[in-house]
C-alpha cells in the first residue's frame, strides 16, 4: 500500500550521522522517518557484520518423512534483513524426485486506521482524541519452498533459502552461527595448517541401482564430521546421494572372429571390448542354395539375389554339374555364362550354391557378447558394436554441505585418476567397471584425509624409532656377513631381546638389562628368613 503523505529522505550515501533539531523551527515527518533509518542502519549494519540473511538463530528444525514428502518445520527466530524475525511453525507436502530448497518469505504490508483501529490516538480528553495517526510498517516471514521445475508456492515477498534438500534427503546445513569474523579468522588459520580433512566417519558406500534403463546410482554417506577449507560440516545422520549411470562409449566397428558353432550350431561370440553398450551390426558369411532360371539366350549373364556374394560352390542342373572359370564365372555378383562351356538352355532352370556376406540379428545378447548362428564353419564374422570404457570418479564435499561427482576421463585399459577442486574434500574414488555381478560394476576405495589424534601420533612415532634399532641391527648382521670367513667366523648379531641366541648349554653369566649387556655387578644375596634374624650393613666403629 502507498502512502500520499509519507516522506522519506534516507540516503546512506549522503553519510548523515543524526538529525540536529533547532530551537524555533517546526518539526517535520521526515526527519522524524529519517531518525529511525538511522537507528535500523546502524543495526543491520552490526548485525550483518555477525550473520548472514537466513541464519538460524534458535528452533526452525526441519523434519522431513522420505515415504510421504511431509515437511515440518518448527518455530523459532531466523536472521533477516538486519532483525531477528520470530517464524511460526509450518507443514507442507514437497516433491521427493527433485531439488528442494526451503527457507522463509520476507513481505511487508502496510497497516492504517483502516485495517486497525487501534492506531487512531487513544488519548481520552485530549483534542486528538481518535484522530488518525502514523501508519505501521508489518513484516511477516512465513515457510515456504522452491522446486525445480515447479512455480513457487508464493508469488509474493522476497525468498531466503536455509535448507536444500535432494530427492528427499537434506542436507547439511549450518549451526546456529557465531561472530563471521572470529569464524572466518578460524577457519583461514585451520586451512593454511592444515588444510580440508575428515574429523570422523563420513564413509561412502554403494547402496543398489534404481531399476529400469538409465537408472540413477544411490550411494549411502555415513554420518560424520569433517573440516573443509577450515569451517566444519557435520552430517548428523547418513545421507543419501543418486547420480546419473552416465558411462562413456567408445564405437568399434569390424571386429574380428571366427565362427565355430557347438552341437547345435550356435557359436557363442565374446567381444575382446567389454562390457557392451550395444550392438550395431553382425556380418556373417552364409552358404545359400537357390534355383536360378536361366536367361532368354546363350552367354546371358544371371543375377544372384543376394549382395556381396564371395565365391560360387557348385552350379547344378540335373546330373550335370558345370565348372567355374570354364564353363561360367562370378562377375560383380552375377553368373557370367559368357565364357566357351557348357551352358544350360536358355530360359531353363539350375541350382546354385553360393556364398555371400550377410547381416544377422544377435540373440541372448549380453554385456560380453551374443550368440549367432547360420554361418559358415571357420568362416569371418565381423561385429560392430558400442562399449563402455572404465573410469575413476570422486566423490567430494564442500564447505556447504553439497556432495558433488568429479568425473574423470575413461580409457581402454588405463583411465586417469581426476584431481577433487579447489574447496572440496576428496571422499573417496570409484572404479566405474560398468559390469554386473561386481556390485553393479563400482569399487568404491575410501581414501579420505583424516585428522590423526595424538595418541596415534605417539604410537607411529614409537614404532618409527623401533624401525631405526632393527634397521641397526640388520646393518651389524649384514657387516658381519660381509667380512672374510676367517674373520667372521663365530660372529653373529644379538639383540638381546631373549635367550633364543645363546648357547643353552652354559650358564648365563652376562649382565643384561632393558635389553643392553651391561658390566656384572658384585652383589650378595641375604636371605631375611621372615625378619627372625636381623642383618646389618658392613661397616666400621
Amino acid at each position: 500500500m502507498t502512502l500520499n503523505a509519507y516522506y522519506n529522505r534516507f540516503n546512506p550515501d549522503k553519510e548523515y550521522e543524526k538529525s540536529l533539531f533547532l530551537a524555533g523551527r517546526g518539526l517535520q515527518s521526515a526527519e522524524l522517518n529519517e531518525t529511525q533509518e538511522y537507528a535500523l542502519s546502524k543495526l543491520k549494519g552490526i548485525g550483518d557484520a555477525i550473520f548472514r540473511d537466513g541464519d538460524v538463530i534458535t528452533g526452525s528444525n526441519c523434519i522431513i518423512d522420505r515415504e510421504t514428502g511431509k515437511v515440518t518445520l518448527e518455530s523459532g527466530k531466523i536472521y533477516l534483513r538486519g532483525a531477528v524475525r520470530k517464524v511460526e511453525k509450518e507443514e507442507f507436502i514437497i516433491p521427493l524426485s527433485t531439488i528442494v530448497r526451503i527457507g522463509v518469505y520476507y513481505l511487508e504490508s502496510t497497516i492504517t486506521e483502516l485495517e486497525d483501529e487501534n492506531l487512531r490516538d487513544p488519548a481520552v480528553g485530549t483534542r486528538n482524541y481518535q484522530e488518525v495517526g502514523a501508519a505501521r510498517l508489518k513484516v511477516s516471514t512465513i515457510w515456504g519452498y522452491q522446486a525445480e521445475g515447479l512455480s513457487p508456492r508464493f508469488s509474493e515477498g522476497e525468498f531466503y533459502p536455509i535448507y536444500n534438500i535432494e530427492n528427499g534427503v537434506l542436507i547439511e546445513h549450518s549451526q546456529p552461527p557465531q561472530a563471521n569474523i572470529v569464524t572466518t579468522a578460524l577457519a583461514r588459520y585451520d586451512k593454511e595448517a592444515n588444510g580440508s580433512y575428515v574429523v570422523n566417519g563420513l564413509e561412502v558406500m554403494f547402496l543398489q541401482k534404481e531399476e529400469g534403463e538409465g537408472g540413477k546410482k544411490i550411494f549411502v554417506i555415513n554420518e560424520g564430521k569433517a573440516h573443509v577449507d577450515g569451517y566444519e560440516i557435520e552430517l548428523p545422520h547418513s545421507i543419501r546421494v543418486s547420480f546419473d549411470e552416465d558411462p562413456d562409449i567408445k564405437s568399434v566397428e569390424s571386429e574380428p572372429h571366427t565362427f565355430q558353432p557347438n552341437s547345435q550350431r550356435v557359436m557363442e561370440l565374446k567381444v575382446n571390448d567389454f562390457p557392451i553398450s550395444e550392438i550395431k551390426k553382425v556380418d556373417i558369411t552364409v552358404q545359400k542354395t537357390i534355383t536360378i532360371t536361366h536367361g532368354s539366350y546363350s552367354g546371358a549373364i544371371d543375377p544372384i539375389p543376394d549382395s556381396a556374394v564371395l565365391e560360387i560352390i557348385q552350379i547344378k542342373q540335373g546330373n550335370v554339374i558345370y565348372e567355374n572359370s570354364i564353363d561360367y564365372k562370378l562377375n560383380a555378383g552375377n553368373v557370367d555364362w559368357s565364357l566357351p562351356g557348357k551352358e544350360p538352355a536358355p530360359g531353363s532352370s539350375y541350382q546354385i550354391t553360393y556364398r555371400c556376406r550377410t547381416h544377422v540379428s544377435p540373440e541372448d545378447i549380453s554385456e560380453e557378447g551374443c550368440k549367432v548362428r547360420g554361418a559358415v564353419d571357420n568362416s569371418l564374422v565381423l561385429i560392430d558394436y558400442t562399449w563402455k570404457m572404465p573410469r575413476y570418479d570422486l566423490i567430494t564435499i564442500d564447505s556447504k554441505g553439497a556432495v558433488r561427482r568429479i568425473k574423470g576421463i575413461a580409457h581402454p585399459w588405463r583411465p586417469s585418476m581426476p584431481k577433487a577442486p579447489s574447496g572440496q574434500l576428496l571422499l573417496c574414488y570409484i572404479h566405474q567397471t560398468w559390469k554386473n555381478g561386481e556390485k553393479e560394476g563400482v569399487k568404491i576405495v575410501n581414501n579420505a584425509i583424516h585428522a590423526v589424534p595424538m595418541n596415534e601420533l605417539e604410537a607411529m612415532k614409537k614404532g618409527i624409532n623401533d624401525l631405526y634399532a632393527l634397521v641397526a641391527q640388520e646393518r651389524l648382521r649384514n657387516d658381519a656377513n660381509s667380512r672374510e670367513p676367517t674373520t667372521k667366523k663365530g660372529v653373529f648379531v644379538d639383540s638381546f631381546f631373549d635367550d633364543d641366541m645363546r648357547d643353552q648349554g652354559i650358564s648365563q653369566s652376562a649382565a643384561i638389562v632393558n635389553k643392553e649387556l651391561i658390566l656384572p655387578i658384585d652383589v650378595t644375596i641375604a636371605d631375611i628368613d621372615g625378619g627372625e634374624k636381623t642383618y646389618l650393613l658392613p661397616y666400621e666403629l
